[in-house]
Protein backbone atom coordinates (compact mmCIF):
# COMPACT_ATOMS: atom_id res chain seq x y z
CA UNK A 1 0.00 0.00 0.00
CA UNK A 2 1.20 3.63 -0.52
CA UNK A 3 2.70 5.71 1.88
CA UNK A 4 4.91 8.14 3.44
CA UNK A 5 7.13 9.53 6.42
CA UNK A 6 6.29 12.27 8.31
CA UNK A 7 9.01 13.61 9.75
CA UNK A 8 8.33 14.83 14.02
CA UNK A 9 10.79 16.15 16.19
CA UNK A 10 11.16 13.06 17.55
CA UNK A 11 10.21 10.54 15.79
CA UNK A 12 8.88 9.45 11.91
CA UNK A 13 5.40 8.29 11.22
CA UNK A 14 4.17 5.94 8.59
CA UNK A 15 1.18 7.46 7.01
CA UNK A 16 -0.70 5.17 5.04
CA UNK A 17 -3.06 6.20 2.18
CA UNK A 18 -6.53 5.06 2.72
CA UNK A 19 -7.72 2.39 0.38
CA UNK A 20 -10.84 4.32 -0.39
CA UNK A 21 -9.06 6.88 -2.99
CA UNK A 22 -7.77 3.38 -5.15
CA UNK A 23 -11.74 1.47 -5.41
CA UNK A 24 -13.21 2.20 -8.58
CA UNK A 25 -16.03 5.23 -8.49
CA UNK A 26 -18.92 2.21 -9.24
CA UNK A 27 -17.44 0.29 -6.33
CA UNK A 28 -17.59 3.20 -3.87
CA UNK A 29 -20.31 4.17 -5.11
CA UNK A 30 -22.19 0.97 -4.13
CA UNK A 31 -20.59 1.16 -0.64
CA UNK A 32 -22.22 4.31 -0.73
CA UNK A 33 -25.84 2.97 -1.40
CA UNK A 34 -25.98 0.98 1.49
CA UNK A 35 -25.34 4.09 3.99
CA UNK A 36 -28.96 5.95 4.79
CA UNK A 37 -29.56 9.37 4.04
CA UNK A 38 -27.83 10.86 6.89
CA UNK A 39 -24.88 9.17 6.85
CA UNK A 40 -24.59 9.44 3.56
CA UNK A 41 -24.61 13.12 3.72
CA UNK A 42 -21.78 13.71 6.08
CA UNK A 43 -19.93 11.01 3.73
CA UNK A 44 -20.19 13.17 1.12
CA UNK A 45 -18.86 16.20 3.29
CA UNK A 46 -15.48 14.85 3.34
CA UNK A 47 -14.43 15.44 -0.81
CA UNK A 48 -15.00 16.83 -3.97
CA UNK A 49 -14.33 12.55 -5.27
CA UNK A 50 -16.77 11.33 -2.83
CA UNK A 51 -19.66 14.06 -3.02
CA UNK A 52 -19.20 12.63 -7.05
CA UNK A 53 -18.96 9.11 -6.67
CA UNK A 54 -22.59 9.50 -4.36
CA UNK A 55 -23.90 11.11 -7.15
CA UNK A 56 -22.98 8.68 -9.93
CA UNK A 57 -26.17 6.39 -10.71
CA UNK A 58 -25.60 2.98 -10.09
CA UNK A 59 -27.48 -0.32 -9.41
CA UNK A 60 -30.66 0.13 -6.95
CA UNK A 61 -29.90 0.95 -3.32
CA UNK A 62 -30.54 -0.98 -0.90
CA UNK A 63 -34.10 -0.12 0.10
CA UNK A 64 -33.90 2.14 3.51
CA UNK A 65 -36.46 3.08 6.10
CA UNK A 66 -38.94 5.73 4.18
CA UNK A 67 -39.06 8.81 5.68
CA UNK A 68 -42.08 10.66 7.42
CA UNK A 69 -41.79 14.27 5.89
CA UNK A 70 -44.46 17.29 6.57
CA UNK A 71 -45.61 21.01 5.81
CA UNK A 72 -47.69 23.56 7.30
CA UNK A 73 -51.01 22.35 5.76
CA UNK A 74 -52.97 25.88 6.52
CA UNK A 75 -49.86 28.49 5.74
CA UNK A 76 -46.67 28.84 3.85
CA UNK A 77 -43.25 28.03 5.64
CA UNK A 78 -39.52 28.86 5.23
CA UNK A 79 -38.91 25.43 6.23
CA UNK A 80 -40.65 21.62 5.67
CA UNK A 81 -39.82 18.97 8.64
CA UNK A 82 -38.41 15.50 8.12
CA UNK A 83 -37.99 12.39 10.67
CA UNK A 84 -35.95 9.65 10.26
CA UNK A 85 -37.48 6.15 10.89
CA UNK A 86 -34.01 4.42 11.49
CA UNK A 87 -31.75 6.00 13.95
CA UNK A 88 -33.10 9.02 16.63
CA UNK A 89 -36.42 9.33 15.32
CA UNK A 90 -35.83 13.05 15.70
CA UNK A 91 -37.20 16.12 13.75
CA UNK A 92 -35.17 17.78 11.30
CA UNK A 93 -36.07 21.21 10.21
CA UNK A 94 -34.32 21.33 6.38
CA UNK A 95 -35.00 24.87 4.75
CA UNK A 96 -37.45 25.80 1.66
CA UNK A 97 -35.39 29.11 0.45
CA UNK A 98 -34.32 27.36 -2.55
CA UNK A 99 -37.66 27.45 -3.68
CA UNK A 100 -38.52 30.85 -5.63
CA UNK A 101 -41.95 31.06 -3.97
CA UNK A 102 -43.57 29.30 -0.97
CA UNK A 103 -45.14 25.38 -1.49
CA UNK A 104 -47.55 22.72 -0.23
CA UNK A 105 -47.36 19.84 -0.17
CA UNK A 106 -49.25 17.25 -2.71
CA UNK A 107 -47.72 13.93 -2.83
CA UNK A 108 -44.71 11.65 -2.94
CA UNK A 109 -43.02 10.86 -5.89
CA UNK A 110 -40.48 8.55 -5.26
CA UNK A 111 -37.61 10.53 -3.67
CA UNK A 112 -39.18 13.89 -4.87
CA UNK A 113 -42.05 15.48 -3.38
CA UNK A 114 -44.97 16.88 -5.58
CA UNK A 115 -45.95 20.34 -4.46
CA UNK A 116 -48.30 23.29 -5.50
CA UNK A 117 -47.56 26.72 -6.02
CA UNK A 118 -49.18 28.33 -2.68
CA UNK A 119 -49.74 31.54 -4.56
CA UNK A 120 -51.30 30.55 -7.58
CA UNK A 121 -55.66 30.58 -7.86
CA UNK A 122 -55.36 27.65 -10.22
CA UNK A 123 -53.14 24.45 -9.85
CA UNK A 124 -50.22 24.83 -10.70
CA UNK A 125 -47.12 22.12 -9.69
CA UNK A 126 -43.42 21.34 -9.47
CA UNK A 127 -40.95 18.61 -8.32
CA UNK A 128 -39.11 19.65 -5.34
CA UNK A 129 -35.93 18.19 -3.33
CA UNK A 130 -35.54 19.46 0.04
CA UNK A 131 -32.73 16.92 0.34
CA UNK A 132 -30.61 17.90 -2.27
CA UNK A 133 -32.24 21.43 -2.78
CA UNK A 134 -33.64 21.02 -5.62
CA UNK A 135 -36.78 22.80 -7.74
CA UNK A 136 -38.47 22.43 -10.90
CA UNK A 137 -41.75 23.65 -11.93
CA UNK A 138 -44.36 21.58 -13.84
CA UNK A 139 -45.92 22.70 -17.34
CA UNK A 140 -48.84 24.70 -16.98
CA UNK A 141 -52.27 22.57 -17.22
CA UNK A 142 -54.30 22.43 -20.41
CA UNK A 143 -57.57 23.44 -18.91
CA UNK A 144 -56.41 25.78 -15.46
CA UNK A 145 -58.99 24.87 -12.89
CA UNK A 146 -58.64 25.34 -9.34
CA UNK A 147 -58.68 22.01 -6.19
CA UNK A 148 -58.71 19.36 -8.93
CA UNK A 149 -58.00 15.49 -7.43
CA UNK A 150 -54.54 14.86 -7.74
CA UNK A 151 -52.63 11.07 -8.00
CA UNK A 152 -49.84 10.02 -9.10
CA UNK A 153 -48.34 6.53 -10.67
CA UNK A 154 -44.63 6.11 -10.03
CA UNK A 155 -42.31 3.46 -12.69
CA UNK A 156 -40.61 0.24 -11.07
CA UNK A 157 -37.77 0.67 -9.58
CA UNK A 158 -35.46 0.30 -12.23
CA UNK A 159 -37.52 3.20 -14.21
CA UNK A 160 -37.38 6.67 -13.04
CA UNK A 161 -40.41 8.00 -15.03
CA UNK A 162 -43.99 9.24 -13.32
CA UNK A 163 -47.25 10.31 -14.49
CA UNK A 164 -49.34 13.02 -12.65
CA UNK A 165 -53.15 12.62 -13.05
CA UNK A 166 -55.78 15.52 -12.56
CA UNK A 167 -58.99 14.96 -12.76
CA UNK A 168 -62.30 17.69 -11.32
CA UNK A 169 -61.76 20.84 -10.59
CA UNK A 170 -63.47 23.96 -10.86
CA UNK A 171 -63.16 25.97 -13.97
CA UNK A 172 -64.01 29.22 -14.86
CA UNK A 173 -67.24 30.37 -13.24
CA UNK A 174 -68.87 28.26 -11.07
CA UNK A 175 -68.57 25.34 -13.67
CA UNK A 176 -66.88 21.85 -12.34
CA UNK A 177 -64.25 20.39 -15.02
CA UNK A 178 -65.09 16.97 -16.04
CA UNK A 179 -62.02 15.89 -18.14
CA UNK A 180 -58.79 13.88 -16.70
CA UNK A 181 -55.23 15.73 -17.66
CA UNK A 182 -52.08 13.33 -17.77
CA UNK A 183 -48.39 14.58 -17.09
CA UNK A 184 -45.95 11.88 -18.27
CA UNK A 185 -41.98 12.59 -16.89
CA UNK A 186 -41.26 10.81 -20.17
CA UNK A 187 -42.75 13.17 -22.72
CA UNK A 188 -42.69 16.50 -20.36
CA UNK A 189 -45.81 17.82 -21.35
CA UNK A 190 -49.46 17.65 -20.59
CA UNK A 191 -52.32 15.44 -22.54
CA UNK A 192 -55.61 15.16 -21.80
CA UNK A 193 -57.04 11.88 -21.51
CA UNK A 194 -60.63 11.96 -21.84
CA UNK A 195 -63.97 12.59 -20.06
CA UNK A 196 -65.31 11.59 -16.43
CA UNK A 197 -68.41 11.18 -15.01
CA UNK A 198 -69.48 14.74 -13.90
CA UNK A 199 -70.77 13.21 -10.63
CA UNK A 200 -67.71 12.10 -9.96
CA UNK A 201 -65.98 15.55 -10.83
CA UNK A 202 -68.22 17.40 -8.27
CA UNK A 203 -66.82 14.85 -5.47
CA UNK A 204 -63.36 14.93 -6.15
CA UNK A 205 -63.37 18.69 -6.27
CA UNK A 206 -65.22 19.39 -3.29
CA UNK A 207 -65.18 16.36 -0.64
CA UNK A 208 -61.58 15.20 -1.74
CA UNK A 209 -58.37 15.50 -0.07
CA UNK A 210 -54.84 15.60 -2.18
CA UNK A 211 -54.09 12.22 -0.77
CA UNK A 212 -54.52 9.48 -3.26
CA UNK A 213 -53.53 5.83 -3.34
CA UNK A 214 -51.86 3.74 -6.84
CA UNK A 215 -52.59 0.28 -5.69
CA UNK A 216 -51.09 -2.94 -7.50
CA UNK A 217 -54.26 -3.56 -9.79
CA UNK A 218 -53.60 -0.56 -12.17
CA UNK A 219 -55.95 1.51 -10.70
CA UNK A 220 -55.65 5.42 -8.74
CA UNK A 221 -58.44 5.80 -5.81
CA UNK A 222 -59.42 8.81 -3.68
CA UNK A 223 -61.43 8.96 -0.64
CA UNK A 224 -64.34 11.08 -0.54
CA UNK A 225 -66.10 12.25 2.22
CA UNK A 226 -69.56 13.75 0.69
CA UNK A 227 -72.12 12.44 3.62
CA UNK A 228 -70.60 9.34 4.24
CA UNK A 229 -67.48 7.72 2.75
CA UNK A 230 -66.83 5.98 -0.42
CA UNK A 231 -63.93 5.37 -2.57
CA UNK A 232 -63.76 6.46 -6.53
CA UNK A 233 -61.22 4.65 -8.27
CA UNK A 234 -59.50 5.02 -11.89
CA UNK A 235 -58.61 2.18 -13.44
CA UNK A 236 -55.52 4.30 -15.95
CA UNK A 237 -55.16 1.99 -18.64
CA UNK A 238 -58.36 1.26 -19.70
CA UNK A 239 -60.16 5.44 -18.33
CA UNK A 240 -62.59 3.83 -16.66
CA UNK A 241 -64.24 5.24 -13.61
CA UNK A 242 -65.84 3.31 -10.69
CA UNK A 243 -67.42 3.80 -7.19
CA UNK A 244 -66.70 1.48 -4.14
CA UNK A 245 -68.23 1.51 -0.88
CA UNK A 246 -66.57 1.87 2.53
CA UNK A 247 -67.24 -0.61 5.51
CA UNK A 248 -68.51 1.24 8.56
CA UNK A 249 -68.77 4.35 6.39
CA UNK A 250 -72.13 5.58 8.24
CA UNK A 251 -69.57 5.54 11.48
CA UNK A 252 -66.29 6.26 10.48
CA UNK A 253 -64.88 9.92 12.09
CA UNK A 254 -62.09 10.19 9.85
CA UNK A 255 -60.46 7.52 7.02
CA UNK A 256 -57.97 7.48 4.69
CA UNK A 257 -56.53 4.65 2.05
CA UNK A 258 -52.75 3.17 2.15
CA UNK A 259 -51.37 0.85 -0.23
CA UNK A 260 -50.61 -2.80 1.41
CA UNK A 261 -47.42 -4.14 0.83
CA UNK A 262 -48.48 -6.75 -1.08
CA UNK A 263 -50.24 -4.48 -3.71
CA UNK A 264 -54.00 -4.27 -2.36
CA UNK A 265 -55.94 -1.23 -1.28
CA UNK A 266 -56.09 -0.52 1.91
CA UNK A 267 -57.96 1.61 4.03
CA UNK A 268 -57.34 3.17 8.07
CA UNK A 269 -60.10 4.60 9.86
CA UNK A 270 -61.46 5.58 13.00
CA UNK A 271 -64.96 4.82 14.16
CA UNK A 272 -67.44 6.82 16.55
CA UNK A 273 -66.83 3.79 19.09
CA UNK A 274 -63.60 5.25 19.84
CA UNK A 275 -61.62 1.83 17.83
CA UNK A 276 -59.41 2.39 15.09
CA UNK A 277 -59.38 -0.29 11.85
CA UNK A 278 -57.13 -1.06 9.33
CA UNK A 279 -58.99 -2.91 6.55
CA UNK A 280 -57.53 -4.32 3.04
CA UNK A 281 -59.89 -4.64 -0.44
CA UNK A 282 -59.52 -8.58 -1.43
CA UNK A 283 -61.13 -10.70 -4.13
CA UNK A 284 -60.02 -9.13 -7.32
CA UNK A 285 -59.84 -12.36 -9.57
CA UNK A 286 -62.64 -13.36 -12.16
CA UNK A 287 -65.69 -14.54 -10.48
CA UNK A 288 -64.99 -13.15 -7.11
CA UNK A 289 -66.92 -10.64 -5.31
CA UNK A 290 -64.75 -7.54 -4.05
CA UNK A 291 -65.20 -7.02 -0.22
CA UNK A 292 -63.04 -5.09 2.49
CA UNK A 293 -61.29 -7.59 5.33
CA UNK A 294 -60.52 -6.56 8.46
CA UNK A 295 -56.71 -6.56 8.72
CA UNK A 296 -55.95 -5.68 12.50
CA UNK A 297 -57.27 -3.29 15.36
CA UNK A 298 -55.65 -0.17 16.92
CA UNK A 299 -54.90 -1.62 20.52
CA UNK A 300 -56.61 0.62 22.65
CA UNK A 301 -53.73 1.23 25.09
CA UNK A 302 -51.79 2.94 22.31
CA UNK A 303 -55.10 4.76 20.92
CA UNK A 304 -55.61 5.80 24.61
CA UNK A 305 -51.95 7.18 24.96
CA UNK A 306 -51.50 8.92 21.68
CA UNK A 307 -55.22 10.19 21.19
CA UNK A 308 -56.86 10.38 25.02
CA UNK A 309 -59.37 8.13 23.94
CA UNK A 310 -60.56 4.98 25.83
CA UNK A 311 -63.75 5.26 26.35
CA UNK A 312 -66.40 3.40 23.72
CA UNK A 313 -68.78 6.28 24.51
CA UNK A 314 -69.32 8.79 21.04
CA UNK A 315 -68.86 11.78 22.85
CA UNK A 316 -65.27 11.00 23.94
CA UNK A 317 -64.31 8.97 21.10
CA UNK A 318 -65.13 12.10 18.80
CA UNK A 319 -62.85 13.95 20.89
CA UNK A 320 -60.07 11.43 21.18
CA UNK A 321 -59.94 11.45 17.01
CA UNK A 322 -60.17 15.17 16.51
CA UNK A 323 -58.38 15.96 13.16
CA UNK A 324 -56.38 12.63 12.94
CA UNK A 325 -54.27 11.62 9.92
CA UNK A 326 -53.38 8.68 8.52
CA UNK A 327 -50.33 7.96 5.32
CA UNK A 328 -48.72 5.17 4.14
CA UNK A 329 -45.19 4.33 2.35
CA UNK A 330 -45.16 3.64 -1.34
CA UNK A 331 -44.40 0.29 -0.84
CA UNK A 332 -47.23 -0.11 1.63
CA UNK A 333 -44.96 -1.79 4.69
CA UNK A 334 -45.63 1.55 7.21
CA UNK A 335 -48.42 4.27 8.16
CA UNK A 336 -48.50 6.53 10.48
CA UNK A 337 -50.96 7.86 12.67
CA UNK A 338 -50.82 11.79 13.53
CA UNK A 339 -52.75 14.98 14.21
CA UNK A 340 -50.15 17.64 13.95
CA UNK A 341 -46.62 19.15 14.33
CA UNK A 342 -45.63 18.12 17.37
CA UNK A 343 -47.94 15.58 18.67
CA UNK A 344 -47.31 12.12 19.42
CA UNK A 345 -48.01 9.35 16.74
CA UNK A 346 -49.28 5.95 16.30
CA UNK A 347 -46.98 3.52 13.77
CA UNK A 348 -47.99 0.50 12.22
CA UNK A 349 -45.38 -1.78 10.57
CA UNK A 350 -44.96 -5.20 9.39
CA UNK A 351 -42.98 -7.23 10.94
CA UNK A 352 -39.01 -7.05 9.95
CA UNK A 353 -39.29 -3.94 8.37
CA UNK A 354 -37.29 -1.24 9.77
CA UNK A 355 -39.30 0.43 12.53
CA UNK A 356 -39.72 4.52 13.46
CA UNK A 357 -37.73 5.21 16.00
CA UNK A 358 -38.73 7.29 18.79
CA UNK A 359 -37.33 7.72 22.85
CA UNK A 360 -37.37 4.61 24.98
CA UNK A 361 -40.47 5.55 26.64
CA UNK A 362 -42.09 3.80 23.42
CA UNK A 363 -44.42 1.00 23.44
CA UNK A 364 -45.76 -1.43 21.60
CA UNK A 365 -48.76 -4.23 20.67
CA UNK A 366 -48.80 -7.05 17.99
CA UNK A 367 -51.50 -8.40 16.00
CA UNK A 368 -51.43 -11.89 14.63
CA UNK A 369 -53.79 -10.79 12.19
CA UNK A 370 -51.93 -9.84 9.71
CA UNK A 371 -48.12 -10.01 11.37
CA UNK A 372 -47.99 -6.37 12.01
CA UNK A 373 -46.87 -4.27 15.10
CA UNK A 374 -47.85 -0.86 16.46
CA UNK A 375 -45.89 1.62 18.36
CA UNK A 376 -46.59 5.00 20.00
CA UNK A 377 -43.86 7.31 18.84
CA UNK A 378 -43.51 10.55 20.87
CA UNK A 379 -43.89 13.38 18.33
CA UNK A 380 -42.54 16.64 20.02
CA UNK A 381 -40.63 19.22 17.30
CA UNK A 382 -38.80 22.06 18.03
CA UNK A 383 -39.26 25.62 16.51
CA UNK A 384 -36.28 26.64 14.34
CA UNK A 385 -37.02 30.24 14.61
CA UNK A 386 -37.07 30.04 18.61
CA UNK A 387 -33.71 30.15 20.58
CA UNK A 388 -35.77 27.97 23.75
CA UNK A 389 -34.83 24.48 23.87
CA UNK A 390 -38.27 24.23 25.10
CA UNK A 391 -39.99 25.60 22.37
CA UNK A 392 -42.34 22.96 20.43
CA UNK A 393 -44.47 23.52 17.05
CA UNK A 394 -47.96 22.23 17.09
CA UNK A 395 -49.15 23.19 13.31
CA UNK A 396 -51.70 21.02 11.20
CA UNK A 397 -49.50 19.79 8.80
CA UNK A 398 -49.80 17.84 5.43
CA UNK A 399 -47.56 14.65 5.36
CA UNK A 400 -45.72 12.02 3.46
CA UNK A 401 -43.59 8.92 3.65
CA UNK A 402 -40.86 8.99 1.03
CA UNK A 403 -37.25 7.80 0.92
CA UNK A 404 -35.13 10.21 0.49
CA UNK A 405 -32.38 10.64 -2.06
CA UNK A 406 -29.32 12.66 -2.29
CA UNK A 407 -28.72 12.18 -6.01
CA UNK A 408 -29.87 15.41 -8.33
CA UNK A 409 -32.42 13.92 -11.01
CA UNK A 410 -33.76 17.34 -11.54
CA UNK A 411 -30.64 18.64 -12.60
CA UNK A 412 -30.54 16.38 -16.12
Amino acid sequence: MKGEIIRGEAMAVPLLLPLWEELPMDVLGRVFSFLPPDSLARAMCACRHWLACARTPGPAAPRHSPWLLAMPARSSSSFCYARDSAGLGRWRALPLDFAPEPLRLVAPLGGLLLCKLASSPTLRLALCNPFARQFRRLPDLLTPRSNPAVGVVVGSSSDSSFRVLVAGGSASGSSYEATLEVFDSREGAWRAAGPMPLEFAVRLTVWTPSESVHAGDGAVYWMTSARAYSVVGLDVARRAWRELKVPMADQLEWAALVRRSNGRLGLVGGAADGRGRVWELVGKGEGEREQWRLASVVPEELLGRSFGSTSTSTSTARTGWGSTRCVGSEAGELYVLFRELGADMLVWREKGSDRLSSSSSSSSSSSSEDCCEWNWVEGSCRDPHSSSSSSIINTPVKAVLLRPTLMRPLDS
